[in-house]
């Protein structure tokens, strides 16, 4: 019994460690559903302040109480924008090859870059990073099903397949630039995190942390080397760590809510997001 004991806080333990320290890192994939995708179905939930936040989003936002976690965000957002864009153009290429009329997709992609030319210019650092987020991304999203929807009015589904097949491989410098950039600050804040871990369960050798930011080794190694850290502690510090690791936690789900509060508050008014 104690030994199921100990195995639980281990896991507990572990548990709230990676929530803290690597939260990002499983999320550097596209937000969003892709161009030319016939699915995606979103679960959403309202805001009291009547904005749409899907689970994925409102997960999301949980990390952009600092400049970097808004910043990657914003990244991923841009990363997904460049690679919708990119496909619809070239979609629309087919399309005018099967001599079928584009107008209404080309105006769709003329709104999408409109949305990629905000997401560009917003800065992380503002209070209102998280507002801006969120409307652009419903933007992305709204006008990404409406390119799909029309897409599917035009073409039969094993013609819209064999175009997605086509697609599925297809980069461009700008986005190979993005993906960088975001590769990067992925690693700045998990470096930050880990600082932060470090200090909470008093650690000061850094040469695992030192080695991961520069791509020696991968995150799965450092979670590893963390899990024998944690094996080896007493109980009893074990229990101080998670207890403020739980705190800590507690903390950021408050700063959460309350980021979510602020964006309801600022929706109630004439409009603090990007101009129309």
């Amino acid at each position: 019994m104690k030994k199921i004991t100990n195995l639980l806080l281990v896991l507990m333990l572990m548990g709230s460690i990676f929530s803290l320290a690597f939260a990002v890192e499983a999320d550097e994939d596209d937000q969003g559903t892709p161009i030319n995708d016939q699915t995606g179905q979103v679960n959403e939930t309202s805001s009291p302040h009547g904005h749409h936040l899907d689970n994925d989003t409102e997960r999301e936002v949980g990390i952009m109480n600092n400049s970097f976690g808004a910043r990657i965000r914003l990244l991923q957002l841009e990363k997904a924008l460049l690679t919708n864009i990119l496909k619809g153009a070239m979609t629309v290429q087919v399309l005018k090859g099967l001599n079928v009329s584009t107008i209404e997709l080309d105006e769709i992609l003329t709104n999408l870059s409109d949305v990629l030319d905000a997401v560009q210019a917003a800065d992380p650092k503002t209070n209102d990073s998280v507002l801006l987020f969120v409307e652009l991304k419903n933007e992305s999203k709204n006008l990404t099903k409406q390119f799909r929807d029309t897409l599917r009015l035009l073409l039969d589904n094993e013609t819209i397949a064999m175009i997605k097949k086509q697609l599925q491989n297809m980069t461009s410098d700008e986005l190979q630039n993005c993906s960088m950039r975001l590769h990067h600050w992925i690693r700045q804040f998990n470096q930050n995190q880990l600082y932060r871990l470090y200090g909470i369960i008093g650690e000061t050798n850094t040469s695992l942390i030192n080695e991961y930011i520069n791509g020696n080794i991968s995150l799965d190694l450092v979670k590893l080397q963390l899990h024998k850290m944690v094996n080896q502690m007493t109980k009893e510090k074990r229990h101080m760590i998670f207890s403020e690791i739980k705190e800590e936690n507690i903390k950021n789900k408050v700063h959460t809510q309350k980021m979510l509060d602020d964006m309801g508050h600022h929706g109630q008014g004439n409009g603090h997001g990007r101009p129309h």
